[in-house]
């Protein structure tokens, strides 16, 4: 049941299985009601932070950087202590903030650019989801390996182009705009949508093996995490192909 998203690692379930104590086992229904729930907060939030953020940009810029480090610490609790409705909540609602934020900047340089990205990301959420229940992709060892390694390549792709960018401009340019910027954006844009596909493994394998019930949380908030990536990363790749 191990997963390229840190959430779902062999060794956390593990460890969070130990800890918690549940009367209850872990069920789909269950778990997308939760996810279902998280990013409600999500986009709640993401429409007062776009407000904000269009009528006082100075401000909104400060909320985007303060809600994304706590954003950060925040997930990182979850992550390594175990599965708490709380703080996954608050964590939905601090993301949402950085991505209402972030969408509003994005949008004002290109009118309605945020709407194609939410409605890729969707299209991109169902479609990975369809080829998952028809079984046209099984989740395999072999399968799940490939994207374990794919998705730590752009994890080091992130890393040397923030290094990059602070040593040569020029060249993260063309990292990031231009057809070099779709291509890329495009592929991590592809590599995270088949992290979706171990998602749902997770959720599916999870009710088959009886996890405790408080696993649904964990599930709902690592499939929030891997749909805000999704949704950034095509909202970079559109950007990418306006330029």
């Amino acid at each position: 049941m191990a997963s390229s998203n840190p959430v779902f690692s062999k060794a956390n379930i593990d460890r969070v299985r130990e800890n918690v104590k549940s009367n209850g086992t872990m069920t789909v229904n269950g778990s997308l009601q939760k996810t279902s729930f998280l990013l409600a907060v999500l986009l709640a939030f993401g429409v007062v932070s776009w407000g904000i953020t269009s009528s006082n940009p100075a401000s909104g810029a400060g909320l985007i950087f303060g809600s994304m480090i706590m954003a950060f610490v925040i997930g990182l609790v979850i992550i390594f202590k175990k599965p708490s409705p709380t703080l996954s909540t608050i964590y939905a609602a601090l993301e949402g903030i950085v991505l209402g934020g972030i969408s509003y900047i994005f949008n004002d340089q290109y009118q309605g650019i945020v709407l194609q990205a939410v409605m890729l990301t969707i299209a991109v959420t169902m479609a990975m989801l369809l080829l998952y229940k028809t079984g046209l992709i099984k989740v395999t060892e072999k399968l799940r390996s490939v994207i374990l390694v794919a998705t730590i390549g752009v994890l080091v792709f992130y890393v040397l182009s923030l290094i990059i960018g602070l040593f040569s401009p020029s060249v993260y340019a063309s990292l990031t705009i231009g057809t070099s910027g779709v291509v890329i954006a495009g592929v991590i844009v592809l590599i995270a949508a088949f992290n979706l596909l171990l998602d749902f493994n997770f959720i599916d394998e999870g009710a088959r093996k009886e996890l405790p019930k408080e696993f649904e949380w964990f599930a709902a908030f690592g499939l929030m995490v891997t749909l805000i990536w999704l949704y950034i990363s095509i909202l970079r790749m559109l950007f990418a192909s306006r330029n």
